[in-house]
């Protein structure tokens, strides 16, 4: 019985850690290093899309290129993935003086 209450708790406390990972918050905080990435990558995304005012940008830092993914955020309000459709993704590359290298839908 105590051994079936203890694996009931892990069970229960792994489960409310997977829920918490899926309610992330709204739009992510730049720091000052990557808001002129951000500035490029949107300015990219203002050429070619007419959503540029609600995309939300991820970024990653790979070998001097900022390899950054674009998303169209269609609902504001949910949390996590929910927030953006799936044809809104736009992949870019952009070197640390913020040149866009490459732009396309998708890797």
């Amino acid at each position: 019985m105590r051994t079936a209450l203890s694996l009931f708790c892990l069970l229960a406390l792994l489960a409310a850690g997977c829920s918490k990972s899926q309610e992330k918050a709204g739009p992510p905080v730049y720091s000052e290093k990557e808001k002129p990435i951000v500035r490029a990558a949107q300015k990219a995304v203002m050429q070619f899309e007419d959503w540029a005012d609600r995309a939300e940008f991820k970024l990653q830092h790979k070998n001097g290129q900022w390899h950054v993914t674009a998303w169209r955020v269609e609902n504001p309000e949910a949390k996590g993935n929910l927030r953006y459709v799936p044809w809104g993704r736009r992949e870019m590359i952009i070197d640390d003086a913020g040149k866009v290298l490459s732009y396309a839908n998708d890797k």
